[in-house]
């Protein structure tokens, strides 16, 4: 049994701390006092029941608000919020955590790097962990349950890159059996699943997602050539990203099962062939984290670390460009840039170093 803090308050996080306590762990779910209110059932109860393809309900051991409660002598802290949220659960940690304890980041896109800015050379800094997708697809359905469409485990990469060799097989043993080890959080962050899935079908279905009176099933009605061309697009781009920093990009093409995606159909195929995908409603909003995760945190991400590269990303500065008009912003300036990841003006083998060691 080991002990393990949760924090946030939505599916991905609900449904980590019913799976992990099916497995015998004691688990603590912590979410900060403004945001504590949407998850007020469960602590009231402290229970929160999983149904789909994992049927559980558990009770929670610890439900709170008190981050010293929910992170003192934990061994494992599991973040699993929106990635403009990064910053500020780093904020509230630092302080309270050691230098034995493992953070574990789901969706990370760099995180560690985001997370380093914060504690800096803090002798509580905690070895940091990423993977590139959560350990399965999951939505509430109601307060205190939530519904798990289906399994899946990607690999995961920590920071220092150096620590993986301490830890890996540790955190499979006692979390995930997570099916490999990335060379590093660079080619974890570019092997992000979503940001070369979502962007394109949302874009050219902005008007149906904002819809009052409709439903959007973004696999289902939003799967069609127009969109899926600009997610091939994108992830061409990702791959030239990859390239350039020495490592062979493979996540989308994994995820659709082929060995090579070269048109839309590939694409098409994946989200129409699977039950588990199109059965997921929404978004039905544009504020949703598949626009406001995808674009300003990996998207953004990705272009500027190609500019860095001198990369030219056209499709990904369109895509960039018309969601921020969408939400009436400037996603280059306000999303995760390699200024914001701390890289900025370092020479590729500075930043490759860096992720290595933890040192320029």
């Amino acid at each position: 049994m080991k002990r393990i803090a949760v924090l946030g308050t939505g599916n991905i996080a609900q449904t980590v701390a019913v799976d992990l306590k099916s497995n015998g762990h004691e688990v603590r779910l912590f979410a900060p006092d403004y945001l504590i209110s949407r998850i007020q059932k469960i602590v009231d109860t402290h229970e929160i029941e999983c149904v789909g393809v994992f049927e559980a309900k558990e009770k929670i051991d610890i439900v709170t608000s008190d981050i010293d409660k929910a992170v003192k002598g934990a061994d494992y802290i599991i973040l699993c919020v929106p990635g403009n949220r990064h910053e500020e659960y780093a904020r509230i940690l630092k302080g309270h955590t050691t230098a034995q304890q493992i953070l574990i980041t789901f969706n990370g896109c760099m995180a560690s790097l985001i997370y380093k800015n914060v504690w800096e050379e803090d002798a509580s800094c905690p070895i940091f962990a990423e993977s590139t997708i959560p350990p399965f697809s999951a939505r509430r359905v109601e307060p205190g349950k939530v519904r798990m469409f289906e399994r899946h485990l990607a690999p995961i990469a920590f920071f220092p890159a150096s620590a993986g060799e301490k830890y890996y097989d540790q955190v499979r043993k006692d979390i995930y059996e997570f099916p490999g080890m990335y060379a590093d959080i660079l080619e974890c962050g570019l092997s992000l699943i979503n940001p070369t899935v979502h962007p394109g079908p949302c874009l050219v279905n902005l008007s149906n997602i904002e819809k009052p009176d409709f439903t959007f099933f973004l696999y289902e009605h939003g799967f069609q050539p127009s969109g899926l061309k600009i997610d091939v697009l994108l992830n061409e781009e990702r791959l030239a990203i990859g390239k350039a920093l020495g490592y062979q990009i493979h996540a989308l093409e994994d995820f659709a099962g082929v060995e090579k995606i070269e048109s839309w159909e590939a694409l098409y195929a994946m989200g129409h062939g699977c039950h588990a995908l199109t059965s997921i409603a929404g978004p039905n909003d544009i504020h949703y984290r598949y626009l406001t995760e995808d674009i300003p945190i990996a998207l953004v991400c990705w272009a500027s670390i190609a500019d860095l590269l001198g990369i030219e990303t056209p499709i990904m500065d369109a895509v960039i460009t018309l969601v921020g008009v969408a939400h009436d912003t400037n996603w280059f300036v306000n999303g995760r840039s390699a200024e914001v990841l701390g890289i900025c003006g370092k020479s590729v083998e500075q930043i490759k170093n860096y992720v290595k060691t933890g040192n320029f």
